[in-house]
């Protein structure tokens, strides 16, 4: 058997549920969550932005997919969801219910209201080696079997 999928847990710098709660069901599915949180920068960022922006995008690159917390508006998911679409890594959102954003839909291969719903869709992810991730834009290939984007309300 292969190396463990791994999947980036984006979301913003207070969600801590969300976080707990999407580890444990990525791993309960065979998935590695990677918590960009770990190096927590809260209340210390001023002079470190690079150092932050470069660790998360170093985390992204080793990752198969991106599961983003789009419940409430935050800047740094927003870049982080950009980033893994612009690289061709998936990325799955998660709104808690909260209408998503149009740039939240585009950027992503599914958007589900129910955490439980989105980690069950990075299994029906066509993943490929990191560096030939499938596209998700309206010009390329999706990476959800039969393409397009599935938003689940």
């Amino acid at each position: 058997m292969g190396a463990a999928r791994r999947v980036y847990l984006a979301g913003p710098p207070y969600a801590d549920e969300y976080r707990r709660r999407a580890a444990i069901l990525v791993q309960q599915r065979a998935w590695e969550p990677v918590d960009p949180m770990r190096r927590d920068f809260r209340g210390r960022t001023e002079g470190r932005e690079r150092e932050l922006v470069e660790g998360d995008l170093a985390d992204m690159d080793t990752c198969d997919a991106v599961l983003a917390a789009f419940t409430q508006p935050d800047e740094g998911t927003a870049m982080e969801a950009w980033y893994a679409h612009a690289a061709g890594t998936p990325v799955v959102a998660y709104t808690g219910g909260a209408p998503p954003h149009p740039w939240t839909v585009y950027v992503s291969v599914r958007v589900c209201a129910d955490l439980e719903q989105a980690v069950a869709a990075l299994d029906d992810l066509r993943i490929g080696p990191r560096s030939q991730h499938a596209s998700t834009s309206g010009t390329g290939e999706s990476a959800l079997p039969g393409g397009g984007v599935s938003v689940d309300e």
